[in-house]
């Protein structure tokens, strides 16, 4: 009599299906988002194993070198006897078309375009290019506006604008795998006369507190010299900033899993009153009532986040599969590790428990002549 009513309890319930679907939509928002932190934290790491620039130095006018303008005489006045490497950079946002594609790239002109790269560690298929109309193109703009070796694409910046050959394609795991590198000769042409910052490193043998000071006496007002970030700096900022949006948009979940848990625990009550009143006649501890209530919470919660796990990677592989067909450069994929996994319906059963506690302590207080309110 008594497995009868607990099952009749449970049996009678037409909702089930909604509730674990509610909390299996929950769980995959979350799962989607930790799939794609753990993707952007693999990056990160990869780029904190990149090769370390300590000892770079770059000299600019405000806070972004799209904007920074420094004279061009300003090279010749700086002492050269501190510096082991210094090269002027020229910075701008041009209009790219090449063939039927157009888009927004960075461009950077450079006295030596083949000292450049090699200074970055870049590995360059092609040739560097030297004179006014030829450029060099990073890997990821090539593979997305389908840019090839002897290839011509129109630069435009304001009303001007130049034709250049595409004569190398160079992959340096970096940033500038998103610019194109032309000479200085040819932003000058496209931007005016004048860099965007200069860019240097100290002898060893120097003293880099007198070497700065000496540069900084030399420099406009309003221009400053920055100590190259390193990535392993960069790489911890960035995966402390991943890992504490991670932690709120959790606690964000597991707040409405409580909130869903305590309306699924409260309708069960409310629904199944009457047998709950049988099963008190019939001698049923409170205790034993409370535990009914609570694990049929963890069976709809653990059901429900096992699917939403699955729903949640599969959604972002289906995103991420139809963002790399409409945009080849971009490349997304989902990581979630097992450990994520046990961690999510983890806290997705802490959170639909303490959700239905009150729910669940109020139906073994109800009385004969009583409903939960």
């Amino acid at each position: 009599m008594l497995a009868l009513l607990c099952c009749k309890i449970f049996l009678r319930r037409r909702d089930t299906a909604q509730s674990i679907l509610a909390i299996a939509l929950l769980v995959a928002m979350l799962a989607s988002v930790s799939s794609i932190v753990g993707f952007l934290n693999a990056q990160v790491k990869t780029l904190a194993g990149l090769s370390n620039p300590t000892g770079k130095y770059i000299i600019m006018r405000g806070d972004l070198i799209s904007e920074s303008k420094l004279d061009v005489k300003l090279l010749d006045t700086l002492p050269l006897q501190y510096f082991n490497s210094i090269i002027a950079e020229s910075f701008f946002w041009t209009n790219v078309t090449a063939g039927l594609t157009q888009i927004e790239v960075p461009v950077r002109g450079v006295s030596d375009t083949e000292k450049f790269l090699r200074a970055r560690g870049a590995r360059l298929n092609g040739s560097a290019a030297r004179s006014v109309n030829e450029a060099v193109v990073g890997e990821i703009i090539a593979k997305s506006c389908s840019i090839d070796i002897g290839e011509e694409i129109c630069l435009t910046y304001d009303a001007r604008s130049v034709n250049v050959m595409i004569v190398g394609v160079f992959r340096a795991q970096s940033e500038i795998d998103l610019e194109i590198i032309v000479p200085m000769e040819t932003a000058f042409n496209l931007a005016g006369e004048h860099i965007s910052l200069i860019e240097f490193s100290l002898k060893r043998n120097v003293s880099v507190e007198e070497a700065l000071t000496e540069i900084s006496m030399l420099l406009p007002k309003d221009a400053r010299i920055i100590q190259v970030q390193q990535p392993i700096l960069f790489a911890q900022e960035v995966n402390a900033q991943l890992l504490s949006f991670l932690g709120f948009w959790s606690l964000a979940v597991c707040a409405v899993v409580a909130s869903a848990s305590y309306v699924i625990a409260a309708r069960l009550v409310e629904e199944s009153s009457y047998e709950i009143l049988m099963l008190r006649a019939l001698g049923v501890k409170r205790t034993r009532l409370f535990t009914l209530i609570t694990l049929y919470i963890v069976v709809i919660a653990a059901l429900g986040s096992i699917l939403g796990v699955s729903l949640g990677l599969v959604g972002v592989q289906v995103v991420s599969a139809a963002l790399s067909w409409l945009t080849p450069s971009i490349k997304i994929t989902p990581i979630l590790e097992p450990q994520q996994v046990v961690w999510i319906i983890s806290i997705t059963l802490s959170s639909a428990v303490i959700g239905c506690l009150l729910p669940a302590y109020r139906a073994t207080k109800i009385k004969y002549t009583e409903k939960l309110l």
